[in-house]
């Protein structure tokens, strides 16, 4: 690790890449396609979807089929996901890296930041997603599944300033729940902005 001792971890949808929409109608689109459910149940899934976003997806199942009052057995648990999983490798190639990312992360690198990467989707999907992209080299290390256990088990390593940079009203717990700091990122606009204010901060 790098002799600074402060730690900036990102997270992957909606703060590397504008992928917001396009997962919210693949979790649509997969739930519907598993569970049969009708266009009367469609905001409220989608809002569930929204409410939920960054956390690990079968928490968000798990709210989704609490609201509509549905169970579900592992296999259709699983047989969501893979669809789901589907859905986006498909789609998420379209989508580019907010258009300022990788300048920001070269800077951050050059200031001296240890990088980090962590997401809710499923670990293998997020190395897969981060290394065809060619982002894999700015980060230390990335962690799909669990942020707030990766979180954790950064901060026992010790860093002076743990920041996470994320999206969502979760995220911002997560890093509340972790004792870090938290960067919301709204668009392009806040990823121009978080060298400038990271410098300032340290």
């Amino acid at each position: 690790m790098k002799n600074y001792r402060f730690a900036v971890v990102f997270d992957f949808d909606g703060t590397l890449i504008d992928s917001r929409d396009v997962k919210t109608s693949n979790y649509l689109r997969a739930f519907e396609t598993v569970f049969g459910t009708k266009d009367d149940a469609r905001q409220k899934i989608k809002d569930s979807c929204i409410k939920t976003s960054g956390a690990n997806r079968f928490v968000q199942l798990s709210d989704t089929l609490k609201i509509l009052g549905l169970t579900a057995t592992d296999r259709e648990k699983n047989e969501w996901s893979r669809l789901y999983s589907r859905l986006n490798s498909r789609s998420l190639r379209g989508i580019p890296e907010f258009p300022s990312v990788k300048s920001a992360l070269d800077r951050l690198d050059r200031m001296g930041f240890d990088l980090f990467a962590a997401s809710g989707i499923l670990e293998e999907e997020f190395l897969r997603e981060l290394s065809s992209r060619g982002l894999m080299r700015y980060f230390s290390e990335a962690k799909g599944g669990d942020k707030l256990g990766f979180l954790k088990f950064l901060k026992a390593k010790g860093f002076r300033s743990i920041m996470f940079v994320g999206d969502t009203s979760y995220d911002e717990k997560i890093a509340a729940d972790a004792g870090v700091q938290f960067f919301k990122i709204e668009d392009d606009r806040d990823i121009l902005k978080l060298p400038n204010y990271l410098a300032r901060a340290y």
